[in-house]
């Protein structure tokens, strides 16, 4: 029973690698870890708290109405234009007025466009001039509350004080979100900058926290739809696997060897891509019930219609829907339950399914080896 578990979550593993590698080409191209980087900063900075009446706060296209680095097709100007502005406002503040000052635009483009942030962005295709640019899909916490110091603070952060920081940011308007937070962080700070940095850290962590929740549902409904899509066209289905495995104990001994062998890839890099992938094309051999028989359906196609069905789709959309019920409503409806068991396990992802694949490995390999008997002692006589 064991090892049956064991081959279907390496039947799982190896269905979870396909469909995130298409996930993270996807997210790549869309720059969503950057996008999401831009609202989690916009939420941070630039939008008010969530009211019951507006129970969400999330920084999508535009803060206040303005879109900045948002608009991703004009994101290489924008981000020349926010630099200069960022340098525009930190000039500004010394002789401002206290609430007087509201940024041009929102304080999170200010940061991105930051000198010490800007060099993390890259063009969408490398060597084409003039096209689009993604924005860095991380930031350290470290880089984040420097790049923010440096903005308010005129003198620089190693030249100023807490008193002239406070002093600053006070001169920003009332309606700028971010505004009462940082003097409440300036307040708990004491008298050091070096730990109202620190809190500033500890606030943007707490903030990018909730933003990979976000990355992390926003993948988890995109795989669940890859596994079902995986799962229709190459026929996984996960109730049909679980009975090949454990009635056929020769493929299920070999399905077991290979997923033990893949304990032993390393736990992350390029290395165990590759060592996944071997594992995965060896898995492609063997013979589990898995993918479709067309040169046998096409026989049984011909069989049915009386003619070569060939690429008539308004042939084998009866012949399918034959075949599919020819076992009564109970077999279309396990055949159901099986593919979106599959997209079901696929959304979990590949880190969840090997982490249990080596904790099965570990739990198989504990017990007492074959033949092995314990050595036998006599209780000790009591007194």
């Amino acid at each position: 029973m064991l090892d049956t578990v064991i081959g279907l979550v390496f039947v799982f593993l190896t269905a979870s690698l396909i469909c995130t590698g298409v996930l993270e080409y996807v997210s790549n191209k869309q720059n969503k870890r950057g996008e999401y980087l831009l609202r989690g900063l916009r939420e941070m900075l630039d939008l008010p708290p969530a009211t019951p009446g507006a129970p969400t706060s999330k920084g999508d296209a535009a803060a206040d109405g303005k879109l900045g680095l948002a608009d991703s097709r004009a994101r290489r100007q924008g981000l020349q234009r926010l630099a200069q502005q960022g340098l525009e406002l930190r000039d500004a503040l010394p002789a401002a007025e206290p609430g007087s000052l509201t940024p041009a635009v929102p304080l999170a483009d200010l940061v991105l466009s930051h000198p010490l942030v800007a060099p993390l962005h890259r063009p969408a295709r490398p060597g084409k001039p003039g096209g689009r640019m993604h924005l860095a899909s991380y930031l350290s916490s470290r880089t984040f509350a420097a790049s923010l110091i440096d903005l308010l603070a005129p003198n620089g952060a190693s030249r100023t004080s807490v008193a002239e920081l406070e002093q600053y940011i006070g001169k920003l308007d009332i309606g700028v979100p971010a505004r009462s937070t940082l003097l409440a962080l300036l307040r708990s700070a004491g008298s050091s900058v070096t730990a109202f940095q620190a809190s500033l850290e500890a606030w943007y962590d707490e903030q990018m926290g909730r933003v990979s929740g976000w990355y992390r549902r926003w993948a988890q409904w995109r795989l669940l739809l890859l596994g079902l899509l995986l799962a229709l066209v190459v026929n996984v289905d996960s109730l049909q696997l679980a009975r090949a495995l454990f009635r056929d104990q020769p493929v299920r001994t070999a399905v077991v060897a290979q997923a033990l062998s893949a304990q032993g890839c390393p736990a992350a890099g390029q290395a165990r891509t590759d060592c996944l992938d071997s594992q995965r094309s060896v898995l492609q051999k063997l013979s589990l019930p898995l993918g479709w028989d067309l040169a046998q359906s096409g026989g049984s196609c011909r069989a049915y219609t009386g003619t070569t069905c060939g690429w008539h789709v308004a042939r084998w959309v009866p012949f399918y829907w034959h075949a599919a019920t020819s076992h009564g409503a109970r077999g279309v409806l396990l055949k159901l339950v099986g593919w979106l068991l599959t997209g079901l396990a696929v959304s979990l992802g590949a880190p969840f399914w090997f982490d249990a694949l080596g904790k099965l490995g570990s739990l198989r390999t504990a017990g007492r080896r074959p033949g092995e008997n314990a050595s036998y002692q006599a209780p000790r006589a009591t007194h």
